[in-house]
């Protein structure tokens, strides 16, 4: 009970206009939250999964490509891989869901289709769907187990000729801690890892038990339900914060689950077809953007952002697909979200996909009692 009165006080103090002692108000508020949380029984939970569980046969890595069936690779498994269609010289992506998913759920799905529509790419989805349906007190702690597997893998595809600089970690929610703490097992920095909405019940402790800057040789992360169920905290070399971050994105009405959680996602899909799409401006806060007190630096939220980018960047998004505005907002500071905006063409596949479950009901244990994997 005192986890939600301290979720509802912060939900209520980022309502609220005002100076920066109310944005300090709303970080204590939440520092406060992740102590509470942090004296949950972590050990004894961690004891519990590693007794009743076994953590290293229940990670699956399938390999999606143009023209060739799904293929899943098994780590140390030559001939999985050899029998694979991955192809070294080109550019590698790999997918990992959160809580409550799967590869073939949502976020992965959507991603995969959106990458193999656009490109020729390796495209690997992660399954930790063994740990994921699950109670997320569960989930959570497992990451530590996943991670390392995943890890392994990276390895494992190294020596079939991958270039570490062609590789491109993407995690959603826990999937976006899940892929730091990948790149933090591993013994060399991958190119590139997107934390799209980084989860934050349960997450606390230093950097080595989270998404950081230092886990792969860049690092973005698209903030979307900042206070709620995603952090707000800055974690990487470029961060964005569509909206502000949240709590609420617009279109998504007085939601502060799924809805808002996942449209980091769907923002980063839609700039896989349009890569100049989401311009952001660096900017030291919501405020000062809106009241355009920003520095002349800007950056492209999603896909085509410049590994040179650094620092917070600032942006608006439409209130449904396209969600892109390019470079309007900054250039008149007065819009209406509901006009047409210049974009990239999405295919009538793609368009369809971002708008079909644009509002979700709440997922329970229940929903996914059928999933393959359990």
């Amino acid at each position: 009970m005192t986890t939600w009165v301290l979720l509802l006080l912060v939900l209520l103090a980022s309502s609220v206009k005002g100076s920066g002692l109310i944005e300090k108000g709303k970080q204590l508020a939440v520092s406060w939250y992740n102590k509470a949380l942090n004296i949950l029984p972590k050990f004894s939970m961690r004891a519990l999964l590693t007794r009743f569980f076994h953590f290293d046969n229940n990670v699956f890595f399938i390999l999606y490509k143009r023209n060739c069936d799904p293929k899943r690779i098994v780590v140390g498994d030559i001939e999985s891989l050899s029998n694979s269609c991955l192809n070294p010289n080109v550019k590698t992506k790999i997918l990992i869901h959160g809580w409550l998913s799967a590869e073939n759920n949502y976020y992965s799905d959507l991603m995969k289709k959106a990458y193999l529509e656009a490109h020729d790419y390796n495209v690997i989805a992660v399954d930790w769907s063994w740990y994921s349906y699950n109670f997320y007190t569960i989930a959570r702690f497992s990451i530590d187990y996943v991670a390392p597997e995943i890890a392994k893998f990276v390895e494992f595809i190294l020596g079939a000729g991958i270039d570490p600089d062609d590789i491109h970690i993407l995690g959603h929610s826990l999937g976006a801690h899940i892929a730091g703490l990948a790149g933090y097992e591993m013994k060399i920095n991958v190119s590139r890892i997107t934390g799209m909405d980084p989860a934050m019940p349960l997450i606390f402790g230093d950097s080595s038990h989270r998404l950081d800057a230092t886990d792969a040789q860049f690092v973005d992360i698209i903030h979307t339900s900042k206070y709620t169920l995603g952090v707000y905290e800055a974690y990487g070399h470029a961060d964005f914060y569509p909206n502000g971050g949240g709590p609420l994105q617009p279109g998504c009405g007085l939601e502060f689950g799924i809805c808002t959680h996942s449209r980091s996602y769907r923002y980063f899909i839609e700039s896989i077809h349009n890569e100049k799409g989401f311009m952001a401006v660096r900017c030291d806060g919501w405020w000062n953007f809106t009241h355009q007190n920003c520095s002349n630096e800007y950056a492209y939220m999603g896909e085509g952002v410049s590994h040179l980018a650094r620092g917070k960047f600032y942006l608006r998004t439409a209130t449904k697909p396209p969600y892109a505005l390019g470079d309007i907002w900054w250039r008149t500071n007065n819009i209406d979200e509901s006009m047409d905006f210049p974009h990239a063409s999405l295919s009538a596949t793609m368009f369809s996909a971002l708008t079909q479950n644009e509002s979700f009901n709440s997922p329970t244990i229940e929903n996914y009692r059928s999933h393959p994997n359990l």
